[in-house]
């Protein structure tokens, strides 16, 4: 039986200062943004839950993960943001079923210069042990969380719809890119291939400088160390697929004309 609901803190304002690891050509780094965010995601998620430790357990002592569902990530124009301090605002809710989502607003000097909204639900290995064969689950624990605002509602909804359309699809690989992630890289500490990492091979498949201002992604699935990933691109879309064409991730983009400044004038 799960423990009875407990009632959660839900919010969290982290400051810190910019760097190399932090910041790319164009301003915040979306790499380091994705992995930063779902470590505070999942510290929120700890939290909410009553617990220090960011392991949690099913009612019957399996090892559970924090997978992620879809993420959304906005970019503002700014200007050179090397050693300058940043100010990341967080919050937690529940977007209905076991998806939790959480909301990141970056403020730099008081402006807003982008926000990453996330979604997540818990996942555990079937006996396989295959990344193939991830299968949802529950903590020993629950807590009450806040019905999450309209933007992340949204998010939900269309990450559901994409899920639905997409799920169990197969595509044609001819004309695809294909990547071999690399097993001490991109896959993280419980060996699924880790969701940062799908960012990377679609970006690596755009070839592309043209600075990103918003990447949504919806995951579908996941991979097992050793194979391989075919990414396919049309247009602002891109799909990400394994060897035997089943999807297991679908990204949109906008990106910023390539011939614009990228700076804002000076305030």
């Amino acid at each position: 039986m799960l423990d009875a609901p407990i009632p959660a803190d839900t919010t969290r304002v982290t400051r810190q200062m910019l760097g190399m690891q932090q910041l790319s050509p164009h301003g915040l780094s979306e790499q380091w943004l994705l992995g930063f965010c779902g470590d505070l995601h999942w510290g929120l998620i700890a939290g909410a839950h009553g617990q220090e430790s960011l392991r949690f357990r099913t009612p019957d002592g399996r090892a559970l993960y924090a997978a992620f569902c879809a993420t959304r990530l906005e970019l503002a124009p700014t200007g050179p943001l090397l050693g300058e301090a940043l100010e990341i605002r967080s919050d937690l809710a529940a977007t209905g079923g076991s998806r939790l989502g959480s909301r990141h607003r970056f403020l730099h000097r008081g402006r807003e210069i982008g926000a990453l909204r996330m979604l997540s639900t818990f996942v555990a290995h079937d006996e396989t042990g295959s990344n193939r064969r991830i299968v949802r689950a529950l903590p020993a624990r629950s807590c009450a969380l806040p019905i999450a605002e309209p933007d992340l509602m949204a998010l939900d909804a269309r990450a559901r719809d994409t899920s639905r359309a997409l799920r169990g699809r197969t595509v044609p690989l001819a004309g695809a890119l294909r990547i071999e992630p690399c097993h001490g890289l991109d896959f993280n500490a419980v060996g699924l291939l880790y969701f940062p990492s799908f960012t990377r091979l679609v970006e690596t498949a755009a070839r592309s400088k043209a600075p990103v201002r918003m990447r949504e992604l919806v995951y579908l699935g996941n991979l097992d160390a050793g194979a391989a990933v075919h990414v396919l691109r049309a247009g602002r879309e891109t799909l990400v697929a394994r060897d035997d064409g089943s999807l297991i991730a679908r990204a949109v983009e906008a990106r910023a004309p390539a011939s614009r400044p990228e700076h804002p004038a000076p305030a």
